[in-house]
């Protein structure tokens, strides 16, 4: 933009303000005076207007249309017509700028028209965004620090090059929100008027945990999420804080819209108890409760057989070995044996109805095992 002549307008306007304080030539009239000294000021006895030298030596009425480096002056001086800008073409809240293009001044609409307002903007289109048209993050800061950024993944810094980089880290184009906090931990917190206690927030710890802590019928709460320290992490679900509030695992039916509950996992007051309900709909009445059939693996025989926690039911194929695992790495685990055959393999020691110990399975039979954290015994 070329600034304008100021020394000009300058003395303009003081001989209008206090023109009377001026030294000035009186001249009989203006009328074809050819001899001003440039920025003089002159008095003409005929009229008696005030004149100011121009540059070819004539003389310019002040308080008439003055032409000052392409810009129009206009007004007469007095208090009800200060000298101004003339209109120039420009229309309501237009501004003047300088087109170099063609050496001059004309009307333009000013960039703060145009602009993001801290008061709100009323003249946005469907095409207005705000952001950045360059590859630059766009950054919100507040008390100088910033709190959310946008951009692409790697102009945000946070792209994984590596040949081990996981997705979406290694997604160098990928556009990302980023929420920044202080001192390495940020949060998400959710308006929530019905929540007494518990606002709903993703948010972040200390030790790079991520959690979602949620409000639960206006007084209880939800909250899962990683946890832990120094490479010893765990996943936790938490829901509270009555000590009864249950999990409730649903399928959707969308033909007819409903809801079929899975399970539930509930507590029973704020004992350290839990029960467990499949197709219960209400809390279970005992530590495990199955409204339904129950599937348990069964295997048959073809070699000697050690059992481990993948087997519940063998059938003896043959005159094949039993190996049972020691009983004080599984306690109350439980074994289902059937020896349809005429053979006695041999098995790992158990204890009989009588407590004595057995090692070989009797022919034609069925035994049901279980670990007392000791001995393995039967209880069939």
């Amino acid at each position: 933009m070329k600034i304008l002549n100021l020394g000009k307008i300058f003395l303009v306007v003081l001989s209008l303000t206090a023109v009377n304080s001026f030294a000035q030539e009186t001249i009989p009239t203006a009328t074809g005076f050819a001899t001003a000294a440039e920025g003089n000021l002159y008095r003409a006895t005929d009229d008696g207007q005030i004149y100011i030298g121009l540059r070819n030596g004539t003389l310019k009425l002040v308080g008439g249309n003055i032409v000052v480096d392409n810009v129009t002056l206009s007004g007469t001086g007095t208090a009800a017509n200060p000298i101004k800008l003339a209109q120039n073409g420009a229309a309501n809240q237009q501004v003047m700028t300088w087109d170099s293009a063609i050496n001059n001044w004309k009307p333009a609409t000013p960039a703060a028209a145009s602009n993001w307002l801290i008061t709100g903007n009323a003249n946005t289109t469907a095409s207005n965004f705000l952001g950045t048209t360059n590859d630059v993050k766009l950054q919100l800061a507040s008390n100088n620090t910033p709190m959310l950024e946008v951009g692409r993944r790697q102009t945000l810094g946070l792209y994984d090059s590596s040949s081990t980089g996981l997705y979406p880290y290694n997604q160098p184009d990928a556009s990302v929100m980023y929420v920044r906090g202080t001192g390495g931990n940020s949060a998400l917190q959710f308006e929530a008027g019905g929540a007494s206690f518990y606002k709903p927030v993703f948010y972040t710890d200390s030790n790079g945990n991520f959690r979602l802590r949620g409000s639960s019928a206006g007084t209880d709460f939800f909250e899962m999420g990683s946890s832990g320290a120094s490479n010893a992490g765990r996943f936790d679900f938490i829901i509270g804080d009555d000590g009864d509030e249950p999990f409730v695992f649903n399928k959707y039916n969308g033909t007819t819209a409903t809801t079929v509950e899975l399970m539930r996992l509930s507590g029973n007051g704020l004992n350290t108890n839990v029960r467990v309900g499949i197709n219960t709909g209400a809390l279970a009445n005992s530590t495990l409760q199955n409204n339904g059939s129950l599937s348990t693996p069964t295997i048959t025989t073809t070699a000697a057989l050690t059992l481990t926690e993948s087997h519940f039911t063998i059938i003896i194929g043959g005159n094949h070995a039993i190996t049972l695992p020691a009983a004080n790495t599984c306690t109350g685990r439980m074994y289902v044996i059937k020896n349809p055959t005429t053979n006695t393999p041999a098995i790992s020691s158990y204890r009989n109805l009588s407590g004595t110990a057995v090692t070989a399975l009797t022919a034609n039979s069925i035994l049901w095992l279980q670990s007392d954290g000791t001995n393995w015994q039967r209880i069939n």
